[in-house]
């Protein structure tokens, strides 16, 4: 069965592509992208060890836009949505007493995370989530959700299990990334990134406060620093910081189908810290 083919809107990210799509089809995308990002860092980037062990490359990056707000908290539970083997999410270990890890990659699976207890549970193909209404304090998702077809639904049920006045943390890219109706080198069959306006206005009208927002990865610095030989940029905070800055100065020149060099000169990705209100809202 073949997707359907994105409209106007979507092109232009006023929608999201694949938040429109039937039961049959948000399972035949599932399928495809259920062992994407392993595939890639193992056959693609070639850079998993024989255990299935990878080098993180964004440590900094989480560090400066939540973490460092994150440790300064306690909580008692944190969801991860699709955090592999636990390296974006360790660092909070000492402000967690446990973790449940969504990750469809059991290779990935293990008993703990940064010496704190983990559960390692399946996604749902159709983006339920196997936790009760108001059961944890903490969900984090860094680059999951635009793998992801019917983000709005997964967004309602991480506003479910949260407890009023919990936090939701999101990083996403929020460019199309190319042409996802064609194959592209280094990225899976249908992941595309979330257009900032309609991912804003589904979060305030599911039940959550925007807290922050801060765009980031500014690519063609991060070019430049690869090809200066910094493999990692985003491991180093001076780098992460100069980001930030040149991702706040060229946030006026965002656009979403970025088919032109000029209209790449600016942030293509941002981080939310997003607080659950009062009310839960029905699912969506």
């Amino acid at each position: 069965m073949a997707m359907p083919t994105p409209v106007e809107d979507e092109i232009l990210g006023r929608k999201l592509f694949g938040d429109r799509f039937s039961s049959d089809e948000i399972r035949q995308w599932y399928e495809v992208e259920v062992g994407g990002f392993f595939d890639l860092l193992t056959n693609h980037y070639k850079i998993t060890d024989e255990e299935n062990q990878y080098e993180y490359e964004y440590v900094a990056l989480n560090h400066f836009h939540a973490l460092d707000t994150l440790l300064k908290r306690q909580f008692d539970t944190c969801v991860a949505l699709g955090c592999a083997a636990g390296d974006d999410i360790a660092p909070l270990a000492p402000v967690i007493k446990k973790f449940f890890a969504i990750e469809p990659a059991e290779k990935w699976w293990r008993s703990e995370i940064g010496g704190k207890p983990a559960v390692y549970l399946k996604p749902s193909p159709l983006g339920d989530v196997a936790l009760d209404t108001g059961s944890v304090d903490l969900v984090t998702s860094f680059g999951v959700l635009h793998h992801i077809p019917n983000v709005s639904h997964v967004v309602s049920e991480i506003a479910r299990v949260l407890a009023p006045g919990g936090i939701f943390v999101v990083r996403e890219p929020i460019t199309s990334m190319g042409d996802w109706t064609k194959p592209r080198q280094g990225l899976t069959a249908n992941e595309r990134g979330l257009p900032l306006a309609w991912f804003e206005q589904l979060v305030t009208t599911t039940g959550f406060k925007i807290v922050r927002r801060h765009t980031c990865m500014f690519n063609p610095l991060l070019s430049v620093c690869k090809r200066g030989g910094i493999s990692t940029p985003l491991s180093r905070k001076s780098i992460v910081v100069l980001d930030w800055l040149f991702s706040m100065a060229l946030q006026w020149n965002m656009h979403y189908w970025r088919n032109s060099f000029l209209k790449k000169l600016a942030p293509s990705s941002a981080f939310w810290i997003l607080q659950r209100t009062g009310e839960i809202p029905s699912v969506v």
